[in-house]
């Protein structure tokens, strides 16, 4: 596929900012109660780590709680392999609740912006 001179100019000047986009697909919910708070743990060490942009389970009226329906993650890695590893830690994917499936992406466009109050230390993205 052919790309255009005015088009090629445009994503130059994007953010091209590699990511790998996690679709986590419900495997065996059973588990999921039990192994819930191991899973939350895990997010956080691997916010902090820098290694997980967004995670979040998606939402079904049809399906009743957060994550039956599956999930959502954002990972920083240099590789495939890297972001594999990374989740292959994450308790509800090693332990087969849910089974991901790992993508590529390119953070061209878009925007966030961050309200910080220092009177009460909230922090509001929107």
């Amino acid at each position: 596929m052919e790309v255009s001179e005015g088009a090629q100019r445009l994503l130059a000047q994007m953010l091209n900012k590699s990511f790998y986009v996690v679709i986590r697909t419900p495997a065996d919910l059973s588990k999921f109660q039990g192994l819930l708070e191991a899973h939350l743990q895990w997010a956080i060490s691997a916010e902090k780590r820098g290694e997980l942009f967004a995670s979040g389970p998606f939402v079904s009226e049809q399906a009743g709680v957060p994550g039956a329906a599956g999930g959502m993650s954002i990972i920083r890695a240099s590789t495939l392999e890297a972001a594999h590893q990374i989740l292959s830690e994450d308790p509800f994917i090693k332990n087969g609740v849910y089974i991901p499936e790992i993508k590529k992406w390119l953070l061209m466009e878009g925007g966030m912006t961050v309200t910080m109050r220092f009177s009460d230390q909230a922090h509001i993205l929107r």
